[in-house]
């Protein structure tokens, strides 16, 4: 039996049809990038911030297992005015501290962790990127989700280390870890107010102003906790 297509059967779509297919797909990409996009930044956030928290949980069991020694090499980091030392995760005398807590330090050079037990464990990247990083030279660099280094301040002192962006004090705490976050920056800038004094409002008007501007302030005070990935945020 022969078997033929009728005109109408083997009709595709016309223009105007692709054009509306084409435009809804669209529509639904736009929705769907700027959620994907979200997933993903909050998954990095999660991400960096479990990182900073083991940094801290590795640094504690070295001292505990270590006589109270941070591990970090005392000959290569000065502290400044407030006894405190700064340190990153890149390349150089500062990632000491990374090869002491991942038991990669060099065999001659091997002071710290004698033991050569591993405090802090993270997959090796091929690009520098969200984990341990050996470059071309052989030198071991650690970086967070959005190819960064993590900040370590460090304090031998039993008070606590001071936060880096203000004064606070955190009783007991000998390491502190943070990422820039997202914006690689670290913390949100305050708009600076250009009026001038005739401008301000007065009475009710000034309460009101004072108002709105402590709001505006406490928001951008969270916008630098959320921008800062904090490993002590919920330590308080």
């Amino acid at each position: 039996m022969k078997i033929s297509l009728s005109p109408r059967s083997a009709k595709g779509f016309t223009l105007i049809e692709l054009i509306i297919v084409i435009g809804i797909l669209a529509t639904l990409a736009s929705i769907a990038y700027p959620t994907y996009m979200s997933i993903q930044e909050n998954a990095a956030r999660t991400a960096a911030k479990k990182v900073c928290t083991d940094i801290v949980s590795a640094v504690e069991s070295f001292k505990q297992d270590n006589n109270g020694m941070l591990p970090y090499d005392s000959e290569m980091v000065e502290p400044d005015a407030k006894d405190q030392m700064y340190l990153t995760t890149t390349a150089g005398e500062d990632a000491n501290l990374i090869k002491v807590l991942t038991n990669r330090e060099d065999d001659e050079d091997r002071r710290l962790n004698s033991t050569r037990d591993i405090y802090l464990r993270s997959d090796e990247q091929e690009q520098p990127r969200d984990g341990l990083f050996v470059d071309a030279s052989g030198e071991l660099h650690f970086y967070d989700p959005w190819g960064k280094p993590y900040y370590i301040v460090l304090c031998e002192e039993d008070e606590g280390c001071i936060d880096p962006f203000g004064t606070r004090r955190y009783r007991g705490k000998n390491c502190l870890v943070y990422s820039t976050g997202p914006d690689m920056e670290g913390k949100a800038v305050a708009a600076a107010s250009t009026s001038s004094a005739e401008d301000k409002p007065k009475g009710k008007k000034a309460k009101k102003a004072a108002a709105e501007a402590a709001a505006a302030a406490a928001e951008l005070a969270e916008e630098a906790l959320e921008d800062n990935v904090y490993s002590w945020k919920n330590q308080k």
